[in-house]
């Protein structure tokens, strides 16, 4: 037996395109941040970046490739070295897209004071991988 995901709401499918609409760099312009010249590989550096966990990116079936988030890099363009210890904790489990994560980091959280994980991570990475730790990777029995 196949398990399917579930089919997205139209709350989901609405924030989606909102996000979409921010404009994120895709590849190309990823490597034009990170100072590196462009050519016909030009979008290797971001897919290495995502494979090897250091870059979340996220599947835009309009541009019918992968944008990267905004709160990933600094503002040189360099991708922040926290954003591995960040992605390495997030569930990336049936989430080839991205967008699981996507959602939970650009959602407001009760523990950054109903702020977004994305938001906080620019200023704060370490604040938001602690949060991430207390979500993810602690012991839900631990409190009783």
């Amino acid at each position: 037996m196949t398990l399917r995901p579930e089919p997205a709401t139209t709350a989901e499918i609405e924030f989606r395109d909102e996000l979409l609409g921010k404009g994120w760099p895709d590849g190309h312009r990823v490597v034009e941040l990170a100072g590196k010249v462009p050519g016909p590989g030009a979008t290797t550096y971001a897919v290495q970046a995502q494979v090897s966990g250091a870059l979340l990116g996220v599947w835009s079936a309009p541009g019918n490739c992968f944008i990267y988030p905004d709160f990933q890099f600094t503002r040189s363009g360099a991708i922040r070295q926290e954003v591995a210890e960040l992605l390495a904790i997030l569930p990336s489990e049936d989430d080839r897209g991205g967008w699981r994560r996507t959602f939970w980091l650009y959602s407001p959280h009760a523990l950054l004071d109903d702020r977004t994980p994305a938001e906080i991570f620019m200023g704060d990475p370490t604040r938001v991988i602690t949060v991430a730790r207390e979500e993810f990777l602690s012991d839900p029995e631990a409190t009783w």
